[in-house]
């Protein structure tokens, strides 16, 4: 009996400790749930908007450099190995490295920006939704060994549908 007294004292103890309430007010609680601290509900959290030209670089006491809004958006960007950049552009089926100029200037000390400007239009109609790879090696660019890179195109903002059909047959070549 006294086994079954403290089993269901533990049971009450144990879903009482487990139970959330999401009132602002806690509602009265009698008897042993009286003696229990209320559980918050789970926590909201809010993610502030973070500007890139609040976040400095680490190991520097400099700002992060801007994204150039006026440059083309690129798909997205990578270093492979720490001596190749990689940038997927936006194409229609006919870009090429090209069709691009490429600035690099020295940010700090040895950090550098890279900005692509395309100087020849895509004028093909193929569809190709992750675009084409444009690989750069840091000695052409004239980016030492050890360098880092900070692309200055802005991201393309699109949304992939991962559910259309063309979609999931790229995803699995």
């Amino acid at each position: 009996m006294r086994k079954f007294v403290l089993a269901a004292l533990g049971a009450a103890l144990g879903c009482a400790a487990c139970s959330t309430t999401a009132d602002p007010e806690p509602v009265a609680r009698a008897g042993l749930m009286a003696s229990l601290p209320a559980m918050p509900s789970l926590p909201v959290i809010h993610m502030p908007q973070v500007n890139l030209a609040d976040v400095s670089l680490p190991g520097t006491r400099r700002q992060a450099p801007q994204v150039d809004p006026d440059l083309e958006p690129v798909v997205y960007w990578r270093v492979i190995d720490d001596d190749i950049l990689v940038v997927h552009a936006d194409t229609q089926g006919c870009t090429s490295r090209a069709d691009f100029t490429i600035d690099v200037e020295q940010y700090d000390r040895d950090i550098y920006t890279v900005s692509l400007t395309r100087h020849q239009p895509d004028r093909c109609v193929r569809e190709l939704p992750w675009g084409v790879q444009l690989g750069f090696g840091f000695e052409e660019l004239g980016v030492p060994a050890g360098g880092r890179v900070i692309v200055l195109n802005p991201l393309d903002q699109r949304a992939w549908d991962w559910n259309e059909p063309a979609r999931q047959d790229l995803a699995q070549r």
